[in-house]
């Protein structure tokens, strides 16, 4: 696979961090662990979001040396949600979803905010316990805020101790972390529900720890599945 990317680099008039040289290392990446067929997929729909949404936000990032151990060994690599999938998802997102607020869970650098936006959410919290993606996030929210009515908030938190605001009725999960720290999170959602009882709409991509959610009691409104990887389900709260 190096010789490739170097093979590129050679042959393309691309500087070292350019978007373009990003999107052929992320292409790579994604060929190189799943398959050319959704490698290509992706890539158009990364090219196709980024350009309709404004973002710079294509790639992965490594975070093993930004947390301890026991943290990255919960929690996944750092990949952005491809828009194909989140806007599958947010397709399901009615008036009375917007009059609440949308929590991104492992928010990154915040590419779900602008999509979340265009969808017509007010207020957007993001949250994610990499100081680093974090920073990222902050200054594409600060773009976004720059150009729409919306509000965004972006904290650097760790979700087992997170406490999900009240006002928060919509959350986006890209399969953030594992089923350790999921229970967690639906503890402190639970807690919030108590503190207000509400609905809650969950839009899960990668839905791994699914049935947890089945267990606390959602029901799954939606799901679908394209290109064996790309997944994603609505979940509701009775």
């Amino acid at each position: 696979m190096h010789w490739v990317l170097n093979f590129y680099k050679k042959r393309l008039p691309l500087k070292p961090y350019s978007k373009q040289m990003r999107y052929l290392k992320y292409f790579f990446y994604m060929a190189w662990n799943w398959n050319l067929r959704l490698a290509c997929f992706v890539l158009y729909h990364e090219i196709r979001g980024e350009k309709k949404y404004q973002q710079n936000t294509v790639g992965i990032d490594d975070l093993k040396k930004e947390k301890t151990e026991d943290d990255r060994l919960h929690a996944s690599i750092y990949q952005p949600i491809n828009y194909y999938t989140a806007e599958k998802l947010f397709d399901h997102i009615f008036f009375e979803d917007i009059q609440g607020s949308l929590l991104d869970m492992g928010c990154g650098k915040g590419r779900l905010f602008s999509v979340g936006a265009a969808y017509g959410f007010k207020h957007i919290i993001g949250v994610d316990f990499s100081a680093k993606l974090c920073e990222c996030a902050l200054a594409n929210a600060r773009i976004l805020m720059g150009h729409t009515a919306v509000n965004v908030e972006v904290i650097c938190a760790d979700a087992t101790t997170f406490i999900i605001p009240t006002t928060v009725n919509t959350i986006f999960l890209f399969n953030p972390f594992d089923s350790m720290i999921m229970r967690k999170m639906l503890r402190n959602l639970n807690e919030s529900i108590i503190q207000k009882p509400r609905p809650i709409k969950v839009l899960y991509a990668n839905p791994v720890c699914k049935n947890l959610f089945i267990e606390a009691g959602f029901i799954e409104t939606f799901y679908f599945k394209k290109l064996a990887y790309l997944e994603g389900a609505v979940l509701e709260s009775e």
